[in-house]
This record gives C-alpha cells, structure tokens and sequence, in this order.
C-alpha cells in the first residue's frame, strides 16, 4: 500500500523512483531465497562435471545479488544494474549449457522485463535488442560446431530451424513484452500525474477555505471587541445578529436605533455599483416609507450629509441643520433640527451611510458618535456575512440542484432505453392465502431526496409498528444507494469502454500515413460502431474565391 503522507509531499517523477525501488528491493528479496536453492542445487552438479568456470561465473552473479540486496545504501543505479546484469550472464550461460531445453530464454525475458520495470523505456529496448543479438550469435555458434563441445549437461543440438523457429517466437514474445511494459508504465505514470494534479486542486480549495474561515474569524473578532467596548452597540447587534437577508437587517438595524435612541427618523443608504449615488434602502417610518416608494436618492460627494460621508467615509455632524451649508433639505422630514451621517464602510469600501435624524437641537456628541460608528461598522460586517451567506447558500443550492438534474437524468435515460427495472418475490408460505391483503409502499429515496423507485409490500396486517416502519424505511433507502452505487459503476465502464475505444482507434491512425489508406481506416473502423450503418468522408478543397488557380479533384471514402 503506498504511503499517503509521502505520496502527497513528493513530485510523480519522485513517486515512480520510490515505485521502482520497492520492486527492486523485492526482487532482490525473491532472488535471494529462490537463488540460494538453484545456487546449491546446480553447483553440486558442476562440481561432478567439474566446470569450473562455470562454478566461478555462477558463484559471482550469487554473490553480487547478495551484496546489492543488503546493502541497501548504495546508488539505486548500482543495485539494478548488478540484477540486469547477472539476469543477463545467466541467459546466455544457460543457452551453451542447456540449449534450447533450458532455461536460457526465461532469463533473456526476465532481463527485459525488468530494464523496463527498473529503469524506462529506452533501456528496456536496448536489452530487447540486446537480447535478440545474444540469442542469434548463440543459435549461429550451436548451428555452426563452433560452441559448446557437447557435455553431459547437454548434446549440441545442430538443427537450424529449430533455433529459428524458437528465435521467432522469442522476438514476438520480446516485441509484446516490451510494447506491453511500455504502456503500463505510461499509463502509471499518467495515473500518478492526475492524481497529483487533484490533489493539488483539493490542496488549494482547502488552503481557501481556509483563507475564508480566517478572514470571517478575524471580522468576527473584531466585532466582539466592538461589542465589548459599547454596550449599546452590543445590544443592537446581538439583535441583528442572526439575521442574514440584507434588506431585513437594513430595516432592522434602522428601526433598533431609532427606538433604543429615542430619534426621529433613521434612513440606510448603500451606494450603487457605479459609485454615483447612495441609494435609500431602509427608513424609518411613514416618511421613510414614502421615500423608499419614491426611491430616493442622493449623489455620492454631493451637497447633503450622507453624500459627503460616503464620499470622505468620514462621519459628519449638523448640530443645527439651518446653518449647515451642507445639507440636502428633505421636504417629508420636516421637523429635523440635528442630523448625523455615518459611513458604513468595510476595509477601503464604502458600502453606504447611516442617515441619523433627530428633532433636538445639538442632540449628539462625541460619546453618540462613537457609539452610533460601532454599530455603522458592525452593520457593514453583518452586511458582507450576509452577501457571503447568501453566495455560500447560493452556490449550494446551485451544485444540489445539478446534482438532483444529474440524477433524475441518468435515471431517466436508463428507464427509457431499456427494460422496465422490475422485480417481484412471492413468498411460497403466503401462497394461496385468500385472507385480505394490505399494501404499503416504501419509496426509493437518495440522499437529496430523490424518489427512484418503490418498493410495494403485500401484508396480512395493516398495522404496522413505528420500529418496523423505520426497518423498512432503511432498507428501501439502503436499496437506493445500492442501485445508484451499481448505475455509477455501469456509467464508470461504459466512460472506460469509450475511452480504450477511443485510444485504439488512435493508435491505428497513427500507423497509417497515407492520405487515402487513412480516410479508408477512418470510416472502416467508424463503420463497425454499433448503431452505425454508413460512414462517409469528403475533403472539401477551397473554392475559387479563397484561392485563385486550379483547384484539386474532391477526396472522399465511404464504408457501410
């Protein structure tokens, strides 16, 4: 099984390498305890043939396996190459011992193999070759009585067409075996690959979550400590604390201050997404009532109290509105004699403007402005939770409601391309039993909620128990998650099937590189598609008006 945690901290070529060297060692492993038995086994008969140069030879590879198999420390190159090697020495030294009724060629497959395996492509090509050559220059030097002097181990065998017609179905074999390593180390690689490639995708959602999770952690510290320091600040926003639609929270901030600081109107203001203008939101009253049907409005920078704090996001104060310069003169409050504008504003952004109107001379100071900025700033925090809620809520429903669209989909296309997905069992005890029977009907229900199917039992009693109404609930629901893990599974071939389709078909183009041979495979291997009865390509050539000069004859191919 492979290590998770070293899986995600390495790059996939890094992967490949820990891959590889876990076959090694392995391997090593293998050809330690199955070497030592052929070791001893084979030396007892050398010694009674006394060849000792066998002895010598066999005696070294054992001994160089032995070595890179403990000693684990040494260059990975080192260790795999002292196993191709030995893997090598062996097959040629089997041919002249053995000839053909050895296991010479078992060892020239095994040292292609695992070049491949242990190493990549291009080395598993240099020993397919490799390998073909010692093969070759054995079976001449067997042909010819040039080598080996016959033994006891073996009798030269002088056939020709012996040795050919092995060496063929060796290079077949040797072809295959390259061909096939080749692809899965491929295809494990780019398995590797996309699997870093998600992880890294996962890696980052998190790390934005996350950054998310501290960016709302910090605002909602910052407006504890808020809370803490103004009490009456701390009072409204506990009230306005749970609600999450932005035009509610506007009138009911609106409305708490007006009431907790005794005032005469009390109007919210948010700027448009242009910047231009500070459009009424909430307000207070039956004035703030005709302003809102009116939809009032005022110039961001422009001559009136709101207009100037959503330009400078500065409070201002008017504690005598007829000698203010400043001042939009609003004919539906006509009683207001003081009047603070108070940005609400979040980092840099100027989200809009409390309008706080009062029909007291010189109604505010410095301990009402604190206060009242506090509840301002709260309120664009509250406003931003709001507008991120209901992003988040947004989202959510959007990704269930593709989801519900998927399902209902796939399930639909099942119902209608094929059989009607039934099922019945009779219970042979209850057969023949004339007595009433009652139905009851458990729905097929997913996870969000949607019905599949039904399942309809036929029952003696009417009356059943809320525990056995639970049971049969679970197993229905139980039953269609099973069914949609088999129609996810069915749906995971199908995409497989397509795909290995799709990739042969490459491949055969690719081997193609005349013009007329390719269109001739193109609607040939199209043709034997299923549900295909005719395949047609025409190469349209460019007519007069794109390119001037004699135009070529049309090119086409057609299969049925």
């Amino acid at each position: 099984m492979i290590d998770s945690g070293v899986f995600r901290a390495s790059p996939p070529q890094t992967r490949l390498q820990e891959w590889r060297g876990r076959i090694l060692q392995t391997l090593l492993y293998v050809l330690l305890v199955l070497g030592t038995v052929m070791y001893v086994a084979n030396v007892l008969v050398f010694i009674r043939n006394q060849n000792w140069l066998i002895i010598a030879a066999v005696s070294l590879a054992y001994i160089m396996v032995a070595v890179v198999t403990f000693l684990r420390g040494l260059p990975y190159e080192l260790r795999a190459g002292t196993v191709l090697a030995a893997a090598f020495a062996l097959g040629p030294l089997a041919l002249n011992l053995y000839g053909l009724g050895g296991d010479g060629r078992v060892w020239l497959l095994f040292f292609i193999l695992f070049s491949g395996l242990l190493f990549n492509r291009r080395v598993a090509v240099a020993a397919a070759l490799l390998s073909t050559v010692t093969y070759a220059v054995t079976a001449w030097l067997f042909t010819s009585g040039v080598w080996p002097p016959p033994t006891d181990l073996v009798t030269r065998d002088t056939n020709a067409s012996s040795w050919v017609n092995t060496g063929i179905t060796l290079v077949f074999v040797i072809t295959v075996l390259a061909a096939s390593l080749d692809y899965l180390i491929q295809g494990f690689s780019r398995s590797i690959r996309e699997l870093e490639d998600t992880l890294t995708a996962e890696r980052k959602l998190r790390e934005h979550l996350s950054l998310q999770q501290t960016e709302l952690a910090d605002r909602s510290s910052d407006l504890e400590r808020r809370l803490l320091q103004i009490r009456t600040a701390a009072e409204i926003s506990r009230a306005i604390g749970t609600i999450l639609d932005p035009q509610e929270l506007l009138q009911r901030v609106a409305d708490l201050i007006l009431e907790r600081f005794e005032l005469y109107y009390v109007g919210v203001f948010l700027v448009d997404d242009r910047g231009r203008y500070a459009n009424l939101t909430a307000g207070t009253g039956e004035a703030g009532r005709r302003m809102l049907a009116d939809e009032h409005r005022l110039s961001v920078g422009g001559s009136s109290m709101v207009g100037w704090a959503t330009a400078n996001r500065q409070p201002r104060i008017a504690l005598d509105v007829g000698a203010d310069a400043i001042r939009f003169r609003n004919p539906h409050l006509p009683h207001t004699r003081s009047e603070l504008a108070l940005p609400i504003a979040l980092g840099n952004q100027v989200l809009g403007a409390l309008s706080i109107q009062s029909d007291q001379p010189a109604a505010f100071d410095q301990d009402d402005v604190t206060v009242l900025q506090g509840i301002a700033d709260s309120l664009a925090v509250a406003l931003e939770n709001a507008r991120l809620f209901q992003q988040i809520e947004t989202s959510l429903n959007e990704i269930r409601q593709l989801n519900r669209d998927y399902v209902e989909g796939s399930w639909t296309r099942i119902a209608r391309g094929g059989p009607e997905l039934f099922a019945t069992f009779e219970n042979p005890a209850e057969a023949g039993d004339d007595s009433p029977s009652y139905s009851l009907n458990i729905p097929l229900t997913l996870r969000e909620q949607q019905i599949i199917g039904n399942i309809t039992l036929e029952t003696e009693n009417s009356n059943w128990s809320s525990e056995e109404l639970e049971f049969v609930e679970a197993v229905g629901n139980q039953a269609a998650l099973a069914l949609e893990s088999a129609r996810l599974l069915e749906e995971t071939q199908r995409r497989a099937e397509r795909e290995q389709a799709l990739n042969e078909l490459t491949s055969r183009f690719a081997r193609t590189l005349d013009f007329e041979s390719l269109m001739q495979t193109v609607v040939r291997e199209l043709g034997q598609l299923p549900k295909v009865s005719e395949v047609s390509i025409h190469v349209v050539p460019p007519t007069d008006e794109d390119t001037p000069g004699p135009q070529p004859a049309e090119l086409g191919a057609a299969a049925e």
